[in-house]
């Protein structure tokens, strides 16, 4: 039951980040206050380890991302958040599933670009550095084109927290 308590965190995070590409540190340190007060409430040292333990997992496994620049600090501070609630197991699976959904949805975002032809479409790109891995056997990053589809920002929280939905569902016993 603890970890329904990371549904409304998630839906206000994805919410904010649709709106305005920010998660508000005040969000994230509530929802990880709760987090540790219900894990503490129903389980005691343990629970309020575990929520140490989910918290540092699920920022270890997004700040690779924000350091190279492929999500903000905000996503990598919310999943820790998440993993307040879900510990650490939990939260390690929230985030793989979360990153699947993303990387769909991202697939979703090139595709449209062959559909709507007044984006850029990354395709050609793509090809570039496909061929130069091939040839060269070194990978070659080309960032996007001004304008290009996959340029735009990206509000990850919905695809956080849609695999931390997922996941609560799958947990879920009478699923």
């Amino acid at each position: 039951m603890i970890e329904l308590g990371a549904i409304p965190l998630v839906i206000i995070a994805a919410i904010k980040d649709v709106r305005f590409y920010r998660i508000p540190n005040t969000l994230i340190l509530a929802g990880a206050a709760v987090g540790f007060l219900l894990q503490g409430w129903a389980a005691g040292a343990g629970g309020v380890l575990a929520a140490t333990y989910g918290l540092v997992v699920g920022l270890a496994i997004l700040l690779p991302g924000y350091l190279m620049g492929f999500t903000g600090a905000g996503d990598a501070k919310l999943m820790a958040a998440i993993g307040s609630f879900l510990g650490p197991f939990g939260v390690l699976q929230t985030a793989l599933i979360s990153i699947f959904v993303g990387g769909l949805i991202a697939m979703g975002f090139a595709l449209s670009a062959l559909i709507h032809r007044h984006s850029i479409s990354p395709w050609g790109r793509y090809a570039i550095m496909m061929r130069t891995l091939m040839v060269t056997g070194k990978p070659l990053y080309i960032p996007p084109a001004e304008g290009e589809v996959m340029g735009k920002k990206f509000p990850f929280a919905v695809s956080i927290a849609l695999g931390t939905t997922a996941w609560i569902v799958w947990q879920w016993p009478l699923v």
